[in-house]
């Protein structure tokens, strides 16, 4: 605890640092720091270090449109989150918006929608979910940390949840029997069937999880100096 203190005293000096010794809210834009989770097809690692994706796209473009030299850092979603949470002057994506995190971040603007689904293997007729209770039945694969570990917690549905570390383990457990559900988008679904050899049709779709289909967001720690949120809302408003 007295370490976690400590990187955010440092972190809170450092901004003090540039706000006193700098006139220009730009001035605070090179302190950022980016970080997210590899969430294919929204952002992954690529070639030569650098973060691809069609929301890394967009927070590659701000970054450039703003002048900002900074990397973006790949890292489990949980330590990104952490982070996030944690350290002043940091950036993250994609997040979404929920009434739990509301006070966490500042909320700096959408970055794309999804839709999140229950999904169960296709031959699996034994599984029968008509309202969210059901679950208690089932072993739900979850990342750690993740929206639909939150969601699922704040209904005290832990029992149920199987935790993994990252969402292309969740379908392979489910492939592999080790969890009877999981829960995920079909963009997302279809990447990462590309990637372990499943396809679309080899699951369902129980039904849409309404609270959890939602926006993409880039966030911001709430220590974030707010002539710099200022700064990132206004530019990411801007047309392509």
């Amino acid at each position: 605890m007295r370490y976690v203190n400590l990187i955010v005293l440092v972190s809170l000096l450092q901004w003090s640092l540039v706000a006193t010794g700098q006139d220009s809210p730009l001035a605070g834009l090179s302190q950022l720091k980016i970080v997210t989770e590899d969430l294919p097809p929204y952002q992954m690692s690529g070639k030569n270090g650098q973060v691809e994706g069609v929301a890394a796209d967009k927070v590659t473009k701000l970054l450039s449109d703003l002048n900002v030299k900074a990397d973006i850092e790949v890292m489990p979603w949980a330590r990104a989150y952490k982070t996030a949470v944690d350290e002043p002057g940091t950036l993250i994506f994609s997040i979404v918006r929920t009434p739990d995190r509301e006070a966490l971040f500042h909320w700096v603007g959408v970055l794309m929608s999804t839709k999140t689904y229950l999904i169960a293997l296709q031959d699996r007729s034994d599984i029968k979910v008509e309202k969210l209770s059901d679950l208690l039945n089932y072993k739900v694969g979850v990342k750690r940390d993740d929206v639909v570990f939150q969601y699922l917690s704040g209904k005290n549905m832990l029992d149920t949840i199987v935790v993994l570390p990252e969402t292309l383990v969740t379908v392979k457990m489910l492939l592999r029997g080790r969890a009877d559900i999981i829960a995920a988008s079909p963009v997302h679904l279809d990447y990462m069937c590309g990637k372990i050899g499943c396809k679309r049709s080899d699951f369902k779709f129980l039904f849409e999880l309404d609270e959890l289909s939602s926006d993409f967001y880039l966030a911001a720690n709430r220590q974030t100096p707010p002539e710099v949120i200022s700064l990132l809302k206004q530019q990411l408003m801007e047309p392509d």
